[in-house]
């Protein structure tokens, strides 16, 4: 899902001559059309609480963006949320954090907090939404919202105030700055990912310090309730430490990274792919890497692996994207062989 966050006239003067000259009938009166709400940058402007909020916009030049047409949500942080992202970063005050960051890099911070729509509390769920903001290559960032008893944002950012009404959107305030993620820290939000996370941090090569690194990565990643299925599949396997043990670490290694491919990989990429084969991380064992191949069908893509004894994989969800790369979702673990 996708998400972003006066009209006035002077018609009283002389308003009290024009009632002393009136008759009681005429007092009965319309009274003048109420203001609408302002623009964002306004509104954000005219709250005490988000003075730092609006001087980083001005730095930036966001201000005027959030001052125009379109329809956004702007989920704000106070200046208490900044303060303590400052001493968190370890920058005194906005200006070093400017110039730790540069100009544009801030600006970056600010919009990672921007949704390119409207969206009002009552329509928030949980899952990965597309920020405003981009990685190098110019890929919207992706954050994560859980939406419980309380709605974070990347795990860290509680949201106190929701659906302050603007012209062009709508604001929810944070008690926290959100910093754009890699792959690796967006997918260990996710509950539904547990056991790949589990199996990244127990596998041989650090594969959970690797995807949070330099990228960039493509990943598919299965959910728990795959991993179970293989689990449920193994002779003598009960829970994902036998199936641990049961491979190896390093058999563990090589088959989490036939789900890794180098280079940032979107949907709209792999219908261009040549022959629809992917080169993954895997080592074939003979100096080159295993493959798998891709069936582009009309309502699903899949995933054949090279192993005969297993289902097909389908891609149910794409383009969560983190600093150093993306992550597409799959609903099978696949084997290299």
């Amino acid at each position: 899902m996708n998400f972003l966050f006066r009209k006035a006239a002077l018609l009283m003067m002389g308003a009290a001559l024009v009632l002393s000259s009136c008759s009681e009938d005429d007092d009965q009166t319309t009274n003048p059309t109420e203001p609408g709400p302002q623009s964002l940058t306004a509104t954000l402007s005219a709250d005490a609480r988000f003075s730092v909020l609006v001087d980083a916009l001005q730095r930036t030049g966001l201000d005027a963006n959030l001052d125009a047409g379109g329809s956004y949500t702007v989920f704000a942080p106070t200046d208490a949320a900044f303060t303590d992202a400052l001493n968190a970063l370890g920058y005194a005050d906005l200006d070093a954090l400017e110039a730790g960051l540069t100009t544009a890099g801030l600006r970056n911070v600010l919009l990672y907090h921007v949704l390119g729509a409207e969206v009002r509390a009552a329509d928030v769920s949980t899952g990965y939404v597309s920020s405003a903001a981009t990685n190098e290559d110019g890929d919207a960032l992706s954050f994560y919202i859980e939406a419980g008893a309380e709605v974070l944002l990347n795990g860290g950012a509680t949201v106190r105030e929701t659906d302050i009404e603007a012209s062009n959107g709508v604001a929810h305030v944070i008690d926290a700055v959100i910093l754009p993620l890699s792959m690796y820290e967006l997918l260990s939000l996710n509950d539904n990912y547990s056991s790949l996370d589990a199996a990244l941090q127990a596998a041989d090569g650090d594969l959970d310090a690797t995807l949070s690194g330099a990228g960039a990565f493509t990943l598919f990643a299965p959910d728990n309730a795959a991993f179970q299925a293989v689990i449920d599949a193994t002779p003598g396997v009960s829970n994902l430490t036998d199936l641990v043990n049961a491979l190896g670490t390093d058999g563990l290694a090589n088959v989490l990274l036939y789900h890794v491919t180098s280079g940032i990989i979107l949907s709209e990429d792999l219908p261009n792919l040549s022959s629809n084969t992917v080169t993954t991380l895997a080592s074939d064992g003979m100096g080159g890497n295993f493959t798998f191949d891709l069936d582009l069908g009309a309502n699903e893509t899949l995933i054949i692996d090279n192993n005969s004894d297993t289902d097909d994989a389908v891609i149910v969800a794409t383009d969560v994207v983190g600093t150093n790369g993306a992550i597409h979702f799959i609903n099978a673990v696949i084997l290299p062989e």
